[in-house]
């Protein structure tokens, strides 16, 4: 085969690159088979949520720096142009009874150009900058309890899309049983129609019956595809993948009590802690008002030059250039009552949030509470229908015998085919919603 040379540079070029940079040309790889740790340490990965989350600490943390600056001198600089529409003069009054008339003076120029340089370094404000910078540094803890509880947020959703993955697999998988065993039960009674044993209503029946538990796979593999669809929504991968997950639906006991679970919840909650935190940013709030009743003192070092030209060099009736020390007092010591009233609406915001714990601790207890009991209820729950399957089970089993036997119809044993793919069905749903449950306890005691 015939190579254009030029086509050979081109491609060895490419190779080199894809050599050199292949990371950045490589497509993302995801497990075969996920496990609900590698899913939630994805999602924390690629979650959008927690990424504005750390921009926002990120920003708390560039707050509190501009905040630490506040102490350190302020360095200015100032350069302003003035054009008088008539000459500065100034007039000596007759003097020796007149003997000397009265004289005028020029004492300035039309043209006047000033420049400072300002370093003013601030000595008391009345706390004002020590209160900003500690109102800085409990933002920034307020914006990591906020990832915190972003975080618990998002791992508490992928669990509810994992487990919904697995329940879903499970309802399929007794789906295609169902389908299975009502087809053999289908063959059984077409071999009796065959021979005459039954009539022609009776295999109707049992076809009608096959068609139904079609349409139920049929469902049940649809509902696999959204609940894969909505994992992989969470995590952020390609919609469509068919995406696999480890099967861990699987009943473990919880020994905890529930003073205990209260008793962790109110230790471990994040939203505790932000509103304790949210306490003291509000008492800082009331002291940085009351800064404002002391006066502010500062030390100024002014360089400055004056001239009547741009280049600021002097003129005959200004020095080109000067500088000063001045220590400088500022007090608005009365304006009707303001700073009072700013302290007295920062101090009741400080009781509406102490309120307002009060409000999350009863909320949280409350909602451990309901985890818990809704844990216990769908554990109960379990152990029934456990039961249930093996009578199921068994009832099934008695009614196909009985069935080739003739000593019993074609609808006793689609009916306990039916009780058998309920039985089933319900076991699943409790295994479910006890993990969810598990999942919503584990939350609401602070944990992920």
């Amino acid at each position: 085969m015939n190579f254009n040379p030029k086509k050979r540079t081109v491609v060895g070029i490419l190779a080199m690159i894809l050599s050199v940079f292949p990371s950045s040309l490589k497509a993302d790889t995801f497990p075969s088979v996920w496990s609900l740790e590698e899913s939630i340490e994805r999602a924390f990965r690629e979650s959008t949520t927690l990424k504005s989350s750390q921009l926002a600490v990120e920003g708390a943390e560039f707050k509190q720096k501009q905040a630490l600056a506040g102490f350190f001198p302020k360095l200015s600089t100032q350069y302003r142009y003035t054009y008088l529409n008539t000459t500065p003069t100034m007039t000596i009054p007759p003097l020796a009874n007149g003997i000397i008339p009265e004289t005028k003076l020029v004492a300035g120029t039309n043209n006047n150009y000033y420049f400072n340089v300002t370093i003013e370094q601030p000595l008391f404000t009345g706390m004002a900058l020590t209160r900003t910078y500690e109102l800085a540094k409990l933002g920034l803890d307020v914006s990591k309890i906020k990832l915190e509880e972003d975080r618990l947020a998002l791992a508490y959703k992928v669990k509810e899309a994992y487990w919904g993955i697995l329940r879903s697999e499970k309802m399929k998988s007794v789906a295609e049983q169902s389908v299975v065993q009502i087809a053999d039960h289908v063959r059984v009674a077409q071999d009796f129609y065959n021979v005459g044993v039954i009539p022609l209503n009776d295999l109707l029946k049992a076809e009608v019956q096959l068609a139904d538990a079609k349409q139920n796979l049929v469902r049940a593999e649809n509902s696999l595809a959204l609940a894969k669809s909505n994992f992989n929504t969470v995590l952020r991968i390609p919609l469509e993948g068919d995406t696999e997950v480890r099967d861990i639906l699987q009943y473990h006991p919880f020994p905890r009590t529930l003073s205990e679970c209260q008793g962790e919840a109110a230790q471990k909650r994040p939203e505790i802690r932000e509103i304790e935190t949210q306490i003291q940013m509000a008492r800082k709030n009331v002291q940085l008002a009351e800064s404002e009743y002391y006066p502010q003192f500062a030390l100024q070092t002014q360089y400055k030059k004056e001239g009547d030209n741009p280049a600021v060099s002097g003129s005959p009736f200004v020095d080109s250039d000067s500088w000063a020390i001045m220590a400088v007092m500022r007090w608005n010591f009365w304006e009707w009552g303001k700073t009072r009233y700013l302290v007295q609406e920062r101090k009741r915001g400080e009781e509406q949030v102490k309120e307002s714990l009060v409000q999350i601790k009863d909320m949280i207890r409350l909602e451990v509470k309901e985890a818990f009991l809704y844990l216990r209820d769908s554990e109960k729950n379990i152990q029934v229908a456990e039961k249930t399957i093996q009578q199921a089970e068994e009832n099934f089993r008695i009614n196909q015998v009985r069935y080739r036997e003739q000593v019993t119809t074609s609808l006793e044993v689609l009916d306990a085919q039916t009780l058998l793919a309920q039985a089933k069905n319900n076991y699943y749903q409790a295994l479910y919603v006890y993990n969810l449950a598990h999942s919503r306890l584990v939350r609401a005691m602070g944990y992920w």
